[in-house]
C-alpha cells in the first residue's frame, strides 16, 4: 500500500513497497508529484541502489535527488 510523506524541500513523494529482497532488504517505488519515479533497493544497512527510474511513466536516466537520503533513512527506521 503506497504511503505519501513530505521530504525537507517541501515536495511530496509517494513510497510503495515492491518485494521483500533475498538479502533481508527491500524494493520501493518512490513517486515524486512532478512525475518522476525512482525504484530502490534498500538493504537492512540503509544502503540504496537504484534500479531504475522513469518520467512520466517512460524509462529516464534521472540524477537521484538530494531528498532520496531522507526517504531511505526514515523507511530504514520504519
Amino acid at each position: 500500500m503506497p504511503d505519501t510523506m513530505e521530504v525537507y524541500t517541501g515536495i511530496e513523494v509517494t513510497v510503495e513497497h515492491v518485494s521483500t529482497l533475498a538479502n533481508g532488504g527491500a524494493r520501493f517505488n518512490i513517486t515524486a508529484e512532478d512525475g518522476r519515479k525512482w525504484q530502490i533497493d534498500l538493504t537492512r544497512g540503509g544502503e540504496t541502489e537504484v534500479v531504475t527510474t522513469w518520467r512520466d511513466g517512460t524509462l529516464a536516466d534521472l540524477d537521484v535527488p538530494e531528498w532520496l537520503d531522507d526517504v531511505t533513512a526514515r523507511l530504514v527506521q520504519q
